[in-house]
């Protein structure tokens, strides 16, 4: 099966994660040579009958092809995804997109920021550098205690990470404040060697990464982001997801992108298109 070939697959498990959030797992036929694996930080489009095609973050994958998706109840989509139950079909198309670029030196501190459901297309990259044994520290921020995703995930990979920071913006779960806020505070405390060791990894809204982009410019820092669009298409026809003015689609060309990118990206951070195409601030 092609990356835009449309696959239809059944529901084999669902978990709740936290209110109004869902992680739906699938098996891929791993058998079909033309069946592309995923890379950290790909995303699929999901096309749910008689509803819609939406794009989702792969939030797990396998080799036996046991592929899932977490997916928030905020839209009519992702509602009909949400009231899904085990054995329920739905159409899959991918995985699409450019992932993240793994770093393969030891000894480099990987720093993996997530916010809210912005946590799903970094959990695989944290399965993939615990299992290179790479240094892992881990940030993690909600609203509240209600909203954070995958705590028993976090509790077994937490041995596994040199220091993990978890914070609410009501200070119900952990720290009280913004996970940007967090980080920041925290790489303040860093020598100017220790700096040059860290490499950074964000997903989640992207006011949130905007200001973990400008933290990470004024310490010099190389940051990859996954960033979120209205995609129709998945593939570059429809152009909704169109970063100004340099052109680039986020479900081409990312939805990861480097320091170098996001730099000359307008948009970023200020405005996104509608459905319509029309330019909306955030």
């Amino acid at each position: 099966m092609s990356e835009n070939s449309i696959k239809t697959v059944a529901i084999s498990n669902i978990k709740e994660e936290c209110d109004h959030v869902s992680t739906l797992t699938f098996k891929m036929d791993v058998e079909n040579k033309k069946q592309v694996s995923p890379r950290p930080g790909q995303f699929v489009m999901i096309w749910v009958p008689g509803v819609d095609e939406i794009p989702i973050s792969l939030s797990e994958y396998d080799e036996k092809g046991n592929w899932s998706i977490t997916v928030k109840d905020v839209g009519e989509c992702t509602h009909a995804l949400c009231t899904l139950k085990i054995g329920d079909y739905i159409g899959v198309r991918g995985p699409l997109g450019n992932g993240f670029n793994i770093p393969q030196d030891k000894d480099l501190q990987n720093m993996i920021i997530a916010g809210g459901i912005g946590f799903a297309p970094l959990k695989p990259l944290l399965l993939e550098l615990k299992k290179k044994e790479m240094q892992i520290n881990l940030f993690s921020g909600a609203k509240m205690k209600e909203q954070m995703v995958f705590t028993n995930f976090c509790q077994n990979i937490q041995p596994d990470c040199d220091s993990s920071y978890f914070c609410t913006d009501d200070g119900s779960f952990g720290e009280k404040g913004l996970v940007s806020e967090i980080f920041e505070n925290i790489i303040k405390t860093f020598s100017k060697d220790k700096l040059k060791k860290l490499r950074v990894f964000a997903c989640g809204p992207e006011k949130m990464i905007f200001k973990i982009f400008k933290t990470c410019e004024k310490h010099d820092l190389l940051l990859q982001a996954s960033l979120e669009r209205v995609m129709r298409c998945g593939c570059g026809l429809c152009g909704l997801c169109v970063m100004d003015p340099i052109g680039l689609l986020v479900c081409k060309d990312g939805p990861v992108f480097s320091s170098q990118i996001l730099r000359k990206m307008e948009d970023f951070g200020k405005n996104c298109r509608n459905f319509t195409g029309r330019k909306i601030p955030f």
